[in-house]
C-alpha cells in the first residue's frame, strides 16, 4: 500500500479512504460549548460519500470514478432564494444538511474548495436549559428588530444566540444604534400593543421567551432624569383601547415592575375563553393546552389547588413540582374570566427546561407535547414516593380477569395519581407463535389511544414530462401508483397520459439545476420523497440518454449552473461532436428567448430532415452555412462530474465519433453574454400543467373513513416483521409472531390520537385522510374484550367529545388550532392561538383533526352538577373494581386505613373516597 502505480490510482485510493475515515470520526465528536460546526448540503455530502466509498470498486473505470467527484462544496440549496445570505426555514438535519465540526470542514474545504462567492454556514455550540443543561448546535439564531424609543421607524435587524443575556443585548444595542456607552438606558420587549420590561440583565433571551422578528426597544433617559415612556404613560389612560394591560413602572430610577403577560378584558366574561399567544411556532403547544384545559375534572383539580396535597417533590422522574405548579397557574389564568389572551412564557420555559426538544422555537408535534405534559403532571403528583420493583407476569393460562387485575394492581403500586385515575386505561396484548402452540397474553396501561389510519396503499407522484421534440410542450402530470411499486410503474402510469411507451422514458430527480438522481426502472418508488422534483425525459428506443448541465461563466472564470439540466439521446459509437451539439441545441431550444437565435437553430435542426429543400436555395446556401458555423460557437461541450461542478475533459470539434459512455455527465458551457442574451429567466414558467396535476382535479375520497374503521385496523391481528421479532420461550428463538391488541378497560377521559405522520430518516409524510367521528355517544364496547363491558349502563360506557386538536397544512410549515366545548356556557369554541371565537358542534369534525378528547357521560353529568368538586370515583371504566367482576381478588383501595367494601357497594357509591392518605 502507498506505492505509486502507473496511473497513480493507489495513492488516490489511500488518500480517499483516509479522508473518509477521518471525516467520519470527527463527525462523531462530542459537543463542546463555544465550538463551531458547519452546515454542509446533504446532497453534496451524499455525493462525497459515494465518491470516497465507491472509488475502490471503480479502479478499472477512471471515467466513472471521476464522474462521482462531488466538486466544490455547494450549499446553494440551503439558502433562501429571496435572501441569499439567510438559510431557508424548516431545514431538517440529515434530510437537508449534515453537521461537521470545524476541523472536518477545513479538510473538505482544502480538498474540494467552495463554490465562488458562497459564505460558509457556521453555527456555535450553546448550552441551553436552567435545570437540565444540554449542549446543542444553534441552527437558527434569534433574529430581532432593534430600535431606539425616540425613533421606532429606524429598525436594525440582528441575530443573537438565545443564550445572550439582556445585559449583553443592551450593550450591543447601544453600539448598533449609536448610543453612548455610558448613557443610562432600559430595554423593552415590544410585544403586541404592550411593552414588557426586560429588567433582569442576567436573564437570557430564551428565559424571556423572545421570539423571531420580535421588536426590542431601547430607551434613553432624559436629561432631567425622567423616562420618555413614563411621561407618555401618565398623559394617557391606564388601559389601552383594546383592553391591554399597562405597566407599573418607577420613573427615574431605571428599575420597573414586572409587566403582566396577558390582556385584560373590558368586562368579565366566560371563564376558559382565553387565547394563548404564539411565542414563535408554539401553536402546537397552545392547541394541546386548550384541549387539556377543557377537561373539567382536571381543570377543577388544579384551579381549586387540590393538586397541592399530592405534590411529590422528591420523585426523581418528576420535575420537583415545577410542571404541575406552572400548569396550575396557567389554568387559573385561563379560567379566571379576566383575560382575553395570555402569554404562556413561564410554562414554555418550564417545559423546555425539562424536555430539551421543546427548547427554542421550532415547530413540534402537538401529541408529543401533550404526552410529555401528562406524564410530567403524573410524576409530579404521583402519590408513590418509592416505586417498588414489580415483575411483569404472563398469563400462562390464567383467566383474563385475574391477569388484568394483577397487571392493574402492579401498575398502581408504582403509579397512583389523579392523572392515572383520569386518563389511564388497559390494553390486552396477545402474541401467537407461528411454529408452536405458545400464546402470550399480557396487559399494559395506556394513556393515549393512538390509531392508525386505514389508507390505500397508493400514493400520488407529481412528475414533469419532457418530450424529445423541441416544439412540444413540457407538461406536469400527477399519477397514482402503488407505494411499494417501482419507477417503471410511474413511467407506465405516465405513458397512459402521454401516449409514449414506458420503455422510452428516463426518470430523474432534478433539484437546484442539478441531477440529484437518475433512476433505473427497478428503483423503488419509496426513493421518491415528498419534495422531490421528478422529470421524465422521452428516450428514443435506439439511443442512450446522457445528462447535460447548463452552465455559464463568471468574470472570475468560475462556472455557474442555471435553468433545468437536460437529457439528450445519442449513439455511443457513432455520435460526432456536431451530432451531440445539435442534440443539446434541440433539447435547449424551448428555453431560448432570443427569436433570431430560435429561427436560426430551427432552420439548422430542420435541415437534418429537409436537405433537399434547403439545397434548392442555392443563392442563400453560403450565407446559411456561415450562420450555422456561428451556431457551433455558442457553447463548449465538456465532460464533468455528476454534480456538474468538476471539469474533466473538453470535447473538440472533430468529424471523428466521440468516445462516449453510458455513465458520462456532460455540460454545455455558455458565455455570460450568451446566457444573458439568449435564455428566458422563467424556466419554470415554461411548464404547462395537465388537468391531473391541478389542485381541483386531485381525486380524493369524498367520504374518508370512520373512527370505527381506525379501531378495526388497530385491533386487527398483524404479523411482526423481521426487524421486530418476538422471542418465543418455547421455541427458544425469535419469531415473526402474530400480534393483536384489544381494549380491556377505558379511562373516564379518553384521548384518541390519529397517526397522521410517518417518519423515515430522509422524509416525513402526512396523511390528510378525513376521519368521521361522533361528537356524542361514542361507544367502543364492541372493541372491549372484558366480558362485563356490555353490562354497564349507557352513561358508564358512552363518551361525548369535549375537545379536538387540529393540524392544518403540511410538515414543518403547518399550523395547530383547537376546538373545545366550554364547561361553563356549554358551547363549542375555536381556539387559534390568541384568538377565540364561537363555533358550532357540526363544524368540529374536519380532516384536520389530529387528537380527540372524549369525556365519559357519567363524568360529564357529575361535572355539570358539581362544577367545583372533583369526580370522586375516577377508576377506569372497566377496571375490576369498578365492574365488580372479580370475586377472588381483593378490590383496590387507595386508602389502606379504610375497611374494604364489597365491589357492588363501591360500584354504586359515587361518594366513595378514592384519595390516597399521604399523611
Amino acid at each position: 500500500m502507498g506505492e505509486l502505480t502507473e496511473n497513480g490510482v493507489e495513492n488516490k485510493e489511500d488518500k480517499l479512504t483516509c479522508e473518509k475515515r477521518k471525516i467520519s470520526k470527527l463527525a462523531e465528536k462530542s459537543l463542546i460549548k463555544g465550538d463551531l460546526w458547519f452546515l454542509v448540503d446533504s446532497r453534496w455530502h451524499q455525493q462525497w460519500e459515494r465518491y470516497t466509498t465507491n472509488h475502490l470498486c471503480l479502479l478499472d473505470s477512471q471515467d466513472k470514478s471521476e464522474s462521482l467527484h462531488p466538486g466544490p462544496i455547494d450549499n446553494s440549496s440551503l439558502f433562501d432564494a429571496k435572501a441569499s445570505h439567510e438559510i431557508r426555514e424548516h431545514l431538517v438535519e440529515d434530510a437537508d444538511y449534515k453537521l461537521l465540526p470545524e476541523q472536518a470542514w477545513k479538510i473538505l474545504k482544502e480538498s474540494y474548495g467552495v463554490i465562488e462567492d458562497q459564505t460558509a454556514i457556521e453555527r456555535k455550540v450553546v448550552e441551553k436549559g436552567e435545570y437540565i443543561k444540554k449542549k446543542v448546535i444553534e441552527i437558527y439564531p434569534l433574529k430581532l428588530k432593534l430600535c431606539n424609543y425616540k425613533n421606532k421607524e429606524a429598525l436594525v435587524v440582528k441575530k443573537y444566540s438565545v443564550t445572550t443575556t439582556i445585559d449583553e443585548l443592551e450593550k450591543d444595542m447601544k453600539h448598533s444604534l449609536n448610543i453612548p456607552k455610558h448613557q443610562d438606558t432600559r430595554v423593552w420587549n415590544a410585544y403586541l400593543d404592550d411593552y414588557e420590561d426586560l429588567s433582569d440583565g442576567a436573564k437570557t433571551l430564551e428565559e424571556y421567551s423572545l421570539q423571531k422578528d420580535q421588536m426590542v426597544v431601547i430607551e434613553e433617559i432624559n436629561s432631567d432624569g425622567t423616562w420618555p415612556y413614563d411621561a407618555e404613560r401618565t398623559s394617557s389612560p391606564s388601559t389601552s383601547c383594546n383592553g391591554s394591560a399597562t405597566l407599573n413602572k418607577t420613573s427615574g430610577s431605571g428599575s420597573y415592575a414586572s409587566s403582566p403577560s396577558y390582556r385584560l378584558r373590558n368586562n368579565r366574561q366566560t371563564p376558559g375563553l382565553c387565547g394563548l399567544s404564539n411565542l414563535g411556532n408554539t401553536c402546537f403547544m397552545n392547541s394541546a393546552l386548550q384541549c387539556l384545559s377543557n377537561v373539567p375534572v382536571l381543570t377543577s383539580f388544579f384551579k381549586n389547588d387540590d393538586y397541592k396535597r399530592d405534590l411529590n417533590l422528591t420523585n426523581p422522574l418528576g420535575t420537583k413540582g415545577r410542571i404541575a405548579t406552572e400548569y396550575a397557574e396557567l389554568i387559573k389564568t385561563l379560567w379566571s374570566g379576566d383575560h382575553s389572551s395570555f402569554i404562556p412564557r413561564d410554562f414554555k420555559l418550564a417545559v423546555g427546561q425539562f424536555q430539551s426538544r421543546f427548547l427554542g422555537y421550532q415547530q413540534q408535534d402537538g401529541q408529543e407535547l401533550l404526552a410529555f405534559l401528562i406524564d410530567g403532571l403524573h410524576e409530579d403528583l404521583n402519590r408513590i414516593s418509592k416505586k417498588p420493583y414489580v415483575e411483569a407476569k404472563d398469563a400462562d393460562g390464567r383467566p383474563d380477569n385475574v391477569v388484568a387485575s394483577e397487571a392493574w394492581q402492579n401498575h398502581l403500586k408504582r403509579n397512583k395519581s389523579h392523572i392515572v385515575e383520569t386518563l389511564h386505561g388497559l390494553f390486552r396484548s396477545t402474541v401467537d407463535c407461528p411454529e408452536c402452540p405458545r400464546v402470550s397474553v399480557t396487559f399494559d396501561p395506556f394513556c393515549f389511544l393512538s390509531l392508525p389510519l386505514p389508507v390505500k396503499r397508493e400514493r400520488s407522484v407529481e412528475c414533469t414530462f419532457v418530450p424529445v421534440d423541441y416544439d412540444e410542450d413540457v407538461v406536469k402530470y400527477k399519477v397514482t401508483v402503488s407505494k411499494s411499486g417501482l419507477i417503471k410503474d410511474v413511467c407506465k402510469a405516465l405513458s397512459e397520459l402521454v401516449s409514449i411507451r414506458q420503455e422510452n422514458m428516463t426518470a430523474t430527480d432534478i433539484y437546484n439545476s442539478r441531477f440529484h438522481k437518475i433512476f433505473g426502472e427497478s428503483d423503488q418508488i419509496r426513493n421518491i420523497y415528498e419534495k422531490d422534483f421528478i422529470y421524465v425525459f422521452e428516450s428514443p428506443a435506439d439511443a442512450t440518454m446522457l445528462p447535460v448541465y447548463m452552465r455559464y461563466s463568471s468574470p472570475g472564470g468560475s462556472w455557474y449552473l442555471f435553468g433545468q439540466p437536460i437529457m439528450v439521446p445519442v449513439s455511443l459509437h457513432t455520435t460526432t461532436h456536431r451530432d451531440l451539439y445539435k442534440a443539446i441545441l434541440r433539447a435547449a431550444f424551448r428555453y431560448f428567448s432570443n427569436e433570431d437565435l430560435k429561427r436560426d437553430v430551427e432552420r439548422m435542426l430542420r435541415s437534418d430532415y429537409e436537405d433537399d429543400v434547403m439545397n434548392e436555395k442555392e443563392n442563400s446556401q453560403e450565407q446559411e452555412e456561415k450562420e450555422e458555423e456561428n451556431l457551433y460557437k455558442l457553447f463548449q461541450i465538456k465532460a464533468v462530474n455528476s454534480f456538474g461542478t468538476q471539469e474533466q475533459k473538453v470535447f473538440e470539434d472533430t468529424t471523428e465519433p466521440l468516445k462516449l459512455s453510458a455513465n458520462l455527465y456532460l455540460s454545455a458551457d455558455w458565455t455570460k453574454e450568451a446566457y444573458d442574451g439568449h435564455f428566458t429567466s422563467q424556466w419554470l414558467g415554461m411548464v404547462k400543467t395537465h388537468e391531473s396535476a391541478r389542485p381541483g382535479n386531485v381525486k380524493k375520497s369524498p367520504s374518508g373513513v370512520h373512527l370505527r374503521n381506525c379501531m378495526e385496523l388497530f385491533t386487527s391481528k398483524e404479523q411482526l416483521g423481521e426487524d421486530n421479532t418476538w422471542y418465543c420461550s418455547s421455541c427458544k428463538k425469535h419469531q415473526e409472531a402474530f400480534k393483536k391488541f384489544d381494549l380491556w378497560m377505558l379511562p373516564p377521559i379518553l384521548v384518541i390520537h390519529f397517526k397522521r405522520f410517518s417518519n423515515t430518516r430522509w422524509s416525513r409524510d402526512k396523511l390528510d385522510t378525513f376521519v368521521d367521528f361522533p361528537t356524542r355517544d361514542l361507544d367502543l364496547t364492541d372493541f372491549v374484550v372484558n366480558p362485563a363491558a356490555k353490562k354497564l349502563e349507557k352513561k358508564r360506557r358512552c363518551y361525548n367529545l369535549i375537545a379536538v386538536s387540529n393540524h392544518y397544512g403540511g410538515l414543518g410549515g403547518g399550523h395547530y388550532t383547537a376546538f373545545a366545548k366550554n364547561s361553563v356556557d356549554k358551547k363549542w369554541h375555536y381556539f387559534d392561538d390568541s384568538s377565540v371565537s364561537d363555533s358550532a358542534e357540526e363544524r368540529v369534525v374536519t380532516k384536520a383533526a389530529y387528537m380527540l378528547v372524549y369525556q365519559r357521560q357519567d363524568v360529564e353529568s357529575w361535572s355539570n352538577e358539581h362544577p367545583d368538586r372533583p369526580f370522586t370515583f375516577m377508576e377506569p371504566m372497566f377496571s375490576p373494581r369498578a365492574m365488580g367482576m372479580i370475586d377472588d381478588v381483593t378490590p383496590f383501595n387507595f386508602n389502606t386505613n379504610q375497611n374494604s367494601q364489597s365491589n357492588e357497594d363501591v360500584l354504586n357509591n359515587n361518594d366513595a373516597d378514592d384519595d390516597m392518605d399521604t399523611t
